[in-house]
């Protein structure tokens, strides 16, 4: 049987003169042992970039606080949707070699400018071809491999001119780091500096019918809180969102107080686009990570329904990510700690997850109990929290429904 789908990322890091490190470049990867990007479509590489990113490794695991540089081509600039997602204080976009300024792209550039995002553009000689990028331009990426050694004693220096950050890049040799510091830039990569290091990770997939239940009900005017009982239907898509926004500041973990706290954060045009993004990058769960899924939304909907009679508000909603996210191990295959070290849990919801522990902490041992078929642990407990069958019993028929529910979407 295959394992579970693995989402990869590869990043170099760019450092200044003085070897601090000030960002990585992100790479397109398809596999761990993968050296370079290889694709047939430059926008949907950008893509899948942006969506491991933001969905599988999560921002402050792979930029630890440091800017990113995202390549993107002439579709991905003019369809924007996606890139808005990212911190554009932390993001320089890198265009690729081939595209060619025409004033649409150039007035979407502008607008993206406008927004914060940083803009790194390929320098090479003449200097005249750069014109049309350069009042648009933060960076200028100098590829030594492209600019013959003798061209850049003239060509370094007329670039030097604005106030633009000239990066070289393929600097393979510390003669050419001596060069290139000798010729004013301000920061360098290449393999030199540090080759592109491969990030992977466990790839949860969404339920695609709940993905386009969610959307539709954002078309049709659905305020973000509105749309938390599609959300619960899939565990995966909880998960991802408290991520995305834990993490939506690149490095600043914004608390996030329930569910339905964490889709107003976002709210509707930014939700929108998150969804669409997912839908277009991300597969269907494996059969085998279906069934862990169903496991997530039963213990999650049988933990609120049980929680609705002695908690209100918030306590009451939290208990379903209690119960969901308690299978983020085996989903994961990660320990407890990790699997939620890049989410922003209310106090009681971590600290029933990593120890049993709260008020939370009782009732998820009551729904592992239930799982295992220990029925004297089941009714300790259930005296213990003075919880009755009647009640039990009805909390556990709704958890069904829920699954059935999900499946059906």
């Amino acid at each position: 049987m295959s394992g579970p789908s693995q989402a990869y990322l590869g990043r170099q890091p760019i450092v200044g003169r003085e070897g601090e490190l000030l960002g990585y470049e992100l790479l397109y990867r398809a596999r761990a042992t993968d050296d370079r990007a290889c694709f047939d479509n430059e926008h949907s590489a950008s893509l899948h970039v942006l969506s491991t990113l933001l969905h599988d490794l999560g921002a402050p695991q792979v930029l630890a606080g440091r800017q990113a540089f995202i390549n993107v081509g002439a579709e991905s600039l003019r369809d924007a949707g996606a890139l808005v997602l990212l911190n554009p204080r932390r993001t320089v976009l890198e265009l690729s070699h081939a595209i060619e300024p025409d004033a649409d792209l150039l007035e979407r550039i502008r607008m993206l400018r406008e927004m914060g995002f940083g803009l790194a553009v390929p320098a090479a000689p003449p200097m005249e071809s750069l014109a049309p990028w350069l009042p648009l331009a933060t960076h200028l990426k100098v590829d030594l491999q492209k600019v013959p050694d003798g061209v850049l004693d003239v060509f370094v220096p007329a670039l030097r001119y604005g106030d633009h950050i000239l990066v070289a890049e393929k600097v393979e040799t510390a003669a050419q780091a001596r060069r290139c510091l000798e010729l004013g830039f301000h920061a360098m990569q290449g393999w030199h500096l540090g080759r592109p290091e491969v990030m992977g990770s466990v790839k949860l997939g969404v339920s695609h019918g709940v993905v386009r239940r969610a959307l539709a009900q954002l078309a049709a005017g659905a305020a973000p809180a509105e749309l938390e009982p599609t959300f619960k239907l899939d565990a995966a898509l909880c998960w991802r969102l408290l991520r995305y926004t834990a993490a939506s500041n690149f490095g600043m973990m914004i608390p996030v107080d329930s569910l339905a706290h964490a889709l107003e954060l976002v709210g509707a045009r930014r939700l929108g686009r998150w969804l669409q993004l997912l839908l277009n990058t991300v597969e269907e769960p494996s059969p085998a990570a279906s069934t862990l899924m169903r496991a997530a939304v039963f213990r999650g909907r049988m933990l609120e329904m049980v929680g609705a009679e002695y908690f209100d508000g918030t306590d009451g909603d939290n208990l379903f990510l209690v119960g969901s996210l308690s299978m983020l191990p085996a989903m994961l295959m990660q320990p407890m700690p990790a699997a939620i070290a890049s989410l922003a849990l209310p106090e009681p919801v971590a600290d029933a997850l990593t120890m049993r522990q709260g008020r939370f902490g009782p009732l998820l041992d009551l729904a592992e109990a239930l799982e295992s078929g220990t029925p004297e642990r089941v009714e300790a407990l259930c005296d213990t929290l003075t919880i009755s069958s009647r009640t039990l019993a009805r909390a556990r028929r709704s958890a069904q429904a829920a699954v059935q529910e999900a499946a059906l979407a």
